[in-house]
């Protein structure tokens, strides 16, 4: 990923894949005008209708044998997050993530803008979900197979890139499951 939006600063490369989250790195160089975000189509279905892809592989949880306090002051804290002008400006502005609550001021964030343009047009977002993934370790796997191929594309090394996927799936889905 770092090679790729390296070539795309540099104007090497027309147009690379990422997420909202990208603004800040490239914001730096470009202007919004300079900057658009479009979907990825797979051939799923009608895809005319699907806006951006949304959502993030993370998530807050609150351990629920914390002490009362500490409970309190976590669900306060992310309250204050997801509500406040400074909160919401650092999760959005800064980080990227997309603020779905209606008290969260409107982001500077172009990618961010154009989605919720998207979605007021009537075009569905496209959630994504990585907690059926089955481990770190397969992620991984896969992502150094594909810097390999990425290297160097041969068949023998795309082989691997599938031995990592569907091998790397079963193997770890076996041992978590």
């Amino acid at each position: 990923m770092t090679n790729s939006e390296q070539e795309f600063l540099d104007g090497k490369a027309v147009f690379f894949q990422n997420g909202s989250w990208e603004y800040s790195v490239l914001s730096n160089k470009f202007s919004d005008d300079d900057l658009a975000m479009i979907p990825i189509y797979i051939g799923a279905g009608d895809e005319s209708k699907q806006g951006l892809c949304t959502g993030s592989e993370k998530y807050w949880c609150i351990n629920k044998d914390a002490g009362e306090a500490n409970i309190a002051a976590s669900l306060d804290f992310l309250t204050w997050c997801v509500t406040s002008e400074y909160g919401t400006r650092a999760l959005a502005d800064d980080m990227g993530f997309v603020i779905p609550y209606k008290d969260a001021v409107e982001s500077n964030n172009v990618f961010i803008r154009q989605d919720a343009a998207n979605i007021e047009a009537g075009l569905k977002p496209v959630t994504w979900f990585f907690v059926d993934m089955p481990s770190e370790e397969w992620k991984n796997g896969v992502g150094t197979a594909l810097a390999a191929y990425a290297a160097e594309q041969t068949d023998a090394n795309w082989k691997e890139v599938e031995k990592a996927f569907v091998d790397g799936w079963a193997s770890e889905y076996a041992k978590n499951h």
